[in-house]
């Protein structure tokens, strides 16, 4: 039998859970979801026949109140475990096949439970640094340890994108002995970190302020980089409370790094959700609608 993996698209903690699982032999089919795909995504998903998978894992995604319901209320319940860290989803955690802890991130929640279920399958002592490195870089803590193979790590994701990324990454752990990059790959990394900086001063010149909610905001329009970004706008105008980054095709990524801001509560109020200092929401279909009606006036929609 096959397992079924719902989780996040757009960084190293989402995908992840993908490579764990393919490395513990495991035949599985997944979906990399948006976080405003989620609420019709998983219905969609979760309404089909779902016989021929022994296990349905969701990862790095918080779930309505209104899905678990549904979920509730599913034949197939048993077979569904949840891991996630978003202070914002801390509601779900009543629920028996929820796992969720904000200290930690979503593929090390899942990694812990790999071991515990298939513990003669993993190269643990490989695997537990590629996870450190995923944890440091996804609550950023990769700054304060100077860990920066976790930066690196969050790059090449940008530079292969979602599907690349896993297979790279799951081939590189099965083959390799070592958890280290090849000379080919530091070389491309060094050309990104220059495309990094072109970025970066291109958004910097961009950005423009607002107040919101009495917040002084940094806005900028960007689709890539956007946690290092926030971090570099936010060193840069240290006189704003937090950075809002818009991608219109995707998202809102916000990022603070004042103790003072709470970037979760936020982001809930406005459909979204995360950590403090680390959060976003998505931009309804509706909205999007709205956005281009406005910038070429008269279009129609087309049925």
């Amino acid at each position: 039998m096959k397992d079924l993996m719902i989780t996040h698209a757009k960084d190293i903690d989402g995908v992840s859970p993908v490579i764990l699982l393919k490395l513990c032999n495991r035949k599985i089919d997944y979906y990399l979801l948006e976080i405003d795909e989620v609420e019709e995504r998983v219905y969609d998903i979760l309404g089909g026949n779902l016989e021929e998978y022994e296990n349905i894992y969701i990862t790095d995604l918080s779930l309505s109140e209104q899905q678990y319901q549904w979920i509730e209320n599913r034949p197939w319940k048993e077979k569904i475990h949840i891991f996630d860290h978003h202070i914002s989803h801390n509601y779900a955690s009543n629920y028996p096949y929820v796992v969720i802890d904000c200290d930690e991130c979503a593929t090390s929640l899942f990694f812990k439970y790999l071991k515990q279920l298939y513990p003669n399958d993993m190269n643990f002592e490989k695997i537990e640094q590629y996870v450190e490195h995923v944890l440091n870089l996804d609550l950023w803590y990769w700054v304060e340890k100077q860990d920066f193979f976790a930066k690196k790590l969050g790059d090449l994701f940008e530079i292969f994108g979602n599907e690349d990324y896993i297979e790279h990454f799951y081939q590189k752990m099965l083959s390799e002995q070592k958890l280290e990059l090849t000379s080919l790959e530091e070389k491309i990394l060094q050309i990104e970190q220059r495309r990094i900086n072109r970025y970066f001063k291109k958004k910097n010149e961009s950005l423009m302020t607002f107040v919101y909610k009495n917040y002084q905001v940094g806005v900028v329009f960007a689709e890539s980089y956007r946690s290092e970004l926030g971090m570099m706008l936010q060193d840069d105008h240290p006189e704003l409370d937090f950075i809002a980054m818009i991608n219109v095709g995707g998202g809102v990524s916000l990022r603070t790094q004042k103790d003072n801001v709470d970037l979760s509560a936020l982001a809930v109020s406005l459909g979204g959700g995360g950590h403090k200092k680390a959060s976003g929401f998505g931009i309804t279909k509706d909205l999007k609608i709205e956005i281009i009606t406005k910038i070429l006036e008269g279009i129609e929609e087309s049925m």
